[in-house]
């Protein structure tokens, strides 16, 4: 009797008891099999990681079995080609098998060769696309995580799809002695910063090809920010008075006076209520810059001076402060209160035969949520 023709109950016995192997193998018989081991996860969600680089894409998922997804940019002479249905069409992929010595276990290697041998464009990418739908149609993956050294057109739409993603790493130094910035479109931006779930660092640098274009937050995204934290090496795109949904926002670029004083005017009107903790470099700190970054925010006297220092150590890794100045200001709407920290940061000395990291002049804003005080007060380090 086949599998499809099965009562429902007895459909999920049988699928339950697949493991990560067979539910593979089953999925790329049919779309119908495929919908079929949806109805069932596996009991313990495997580990899936996404590694972009010049030169192709992998798709790695670790478990008690391990696979391998390889999309290659160009195309190259593969053996043991055979047709799969993923996401429901016909895909040309090299499959190999390899038992790993000293481990029941078998290691799959799959290169997906559709597409391959075109220009970089966003067709390249539609088999990944493909993958992704198809894995997260009957897999939940445990911590899944995405790497990018460098960025192909046409990648951030295909991430468009129902799994969090950990960590993005976009314009990385890794296969470049320059750090450039990826061009991006609008919409890329939108559907990386509103509509994909990432639960830790957003390591960004890209840039829009329209100098004048600035991100408008998606209207869906106000709330629980979507980003743990998002660091900037490029911030040209960046309304400050409309920052993106993060909780921390870090600014590898020095920002202007004006989008300072911007960023501080909008969170005390109530805006930015997502971003929880901002931290940027800045240059000498004087009375004129004073004057010029609260202009038309009313400042007041510092307070929690003891939760101030335990939480700053404790969330950016530091010796010491020097020549600290520091001022509250406090949202018109509910009161929330917020530091405005600059100082000279000392970072910690790892190894004490290497010379000493030089020490920069960076600016702190701190919102004292709930969350933030906790940590001020229970930091195991103190």
């Amino acid at each position: 009797m086949k599998l499809h023709r099965m009562p429902y109950v007895v459909q999920k016995m049988i699928v339950a008891e697949l493991d990560l192997d067979e539910r593979m193998l089953l999925s790329f018989t049919s779309k119908q099999t495929c919908r079929l081991l949806g109805i069932s996860k596996l009991y313990t969600p495997p580990y899936l990681s996404i590694t972009v680089r010049s030169y192709g894409v992998e798709v790695y998922i670790d478990h008690e079995d391990k696979w391998t997804f390889s999309i290659p940019y160009n195309k190259s002479d593969l053996e043991n080609v055979v047709h799969w249905k993923i996401d429901g069409s016909n895909v040309l992929v090299s499959h190999e098998v390899e038992d790993i010595e000293d481990q029941e276990i078998k290691e799959h290697t799959v290169s997906i060769v559709e597409g391959a041998g075109f220009k970089r464009t966003s067709k390249l990418l539609d088999p990944l696309g493909k993958l992704l739908r198809h894995l997260s149609s009957f897999l939940d993956f445990k911590f899944p995580k995405i790497i990018c050294h460098t960025l192909p057109n046409g990648l951030i739409p295909q991430l468009d799809f129902s799994i969090v993603l950990t960590m993005l790493n976009y314009g990385g130094p890794y296969e470049f002695k320059e750090n450039r910035a990826a061009v991006v479109t609008p919409k890329e931006l939108e559907v990386l910063l509103s509509k994909i779930k990432i639960t830790w660092d957003l390591n960004l640098n890209v840039k829009v090809a329209s100098a004048a274009y600035k991100y408008r937050k998606h209207p869906e995204s106000i709330g629980r920010p979507l980003i743990e934290k998002l660091i900037l090496k490029n911030h040209s795109w960046v309304d400050f008075s409309e920052l993106p949904a993060a909780r921390i926002i870090s600014f590898t670029l020095k920002p202007q006076s004006h989008e300072i004083n911007t960023m501080l005017r909008s969170w005390v009107a109530g805006k930015n209520r997502e971003t929880e903790i901002v931290d940027f470099e800045i240059d000498k700190f004087t009375d004129r810059t004073r004057n010029f970054l609260f202009t038309g925010i009313t400042q007041h006297e510092t307070q929690l001076t003891e939760y101030r220092e335990r939480f700053l150590k404790s969330e950016f890794s530091f010796d010491s402060l020097s020549d600290v100045f520091a001022v509250d200001i406090v949202r018109a709407s509910d009161g929330m209160r917020a530091t405005v920290i600059g100082a000279m940061l000392q970072p910690h000395r790892d190894n004490r035969w290497a010379p000493w990291p030089d020490s920069k002049r960076m600016m702190f804003v701190v919102v004292w949520s709930e969350r933030n005080l906790r940590r001020g007060e229970n930091d195991p380090w103190f």
